[in-house]
């Protein structure tokens, strides 16, 4: 991900999972290791489509679905790593190595249990993606590939095991598999009913 991408992830994570909609640009340039520079770069389209209002102390995230869609158009899922396993989609989720973060369909059934379709790929980020590799290479086939891993920056491990619901729900967004629509209006009913 870009860096100016990690300040709309954070901004969607406190508003939408804390419910806090209040920010500094200094605090979080210190929180995410980033220059003011990046802040200031990632907020200005923000501001422009009023999204943000901007104060001199603190800053108030006004609408976060503005934010939500323009990550989502911004976002390029770019895998380091993919490849076919000769394996159910089931098997490989539960094989993925310590340190892995989930995301698109596997992040969905993991937060909200059963998803809205059936899938049969794997996304997922890790720090490392050639350790995922190594674990399924005994179950490399000349298939279609099913499992995608996006490298990982250290600021994705801030959001516990699990990408952020903003995350996923870019990371759908950005799917062309035919099913990922169901699973991107089930992902947005969740965050409707948190914004009502």
């Amino acid at each position: 991900m870009k860096k100016i991408e990690y300040v709309w992830n954070h901004l969607l994570y406190e508003a939408l999972e804390k419910k806090n909609f209040s920010f500094g640009q200094q605090e979080l340039a210190q929180e995410l290791h980033l220059s003011s520079s990046t802040i200031h770069l990632a907020i200005q389209p923000l501001r422009r489509m009023g999204a943000v209002r901007i104060g001199k102390r603190h800053s108030e995230v006004i609408d976060a679905e503005k934010i939500l869609y323009h990550w989502a158009n911004h976002h390029r899922l770019q895998p380091t790593l993919q490849m076919s396993v000769n394996l159910p989609v089931t098997e490989i989720e539960g094989l993925l190595p310590d340190q892995t973060l989930p995301t698109a369909y596997t992040a969905l059934r993991e937060r909200f249990g059963e998803p809205p379709t059936d899938y049969d790929k794997v996304y997922c980020y890790h720090r490392d993606p050639s350790v995922v590799g190594q674990r399924f290479e005994g179950h490399r086939t000349n298939g279609p590939l099913n499992l995608f891993v996006l490298l990982a920056d250290e600021r994705l491990y801030t959001y516990r095991s699990q990408v952020t619901l903003g995350h996923m729900f870019v990371d759908l967004w950005n799917l062309p598999d035919w099913y990922a629509k169901d699973a991107v209006t089930f992902v947005k009913g969740k965050i409707d009913a948190i914004l009502s």
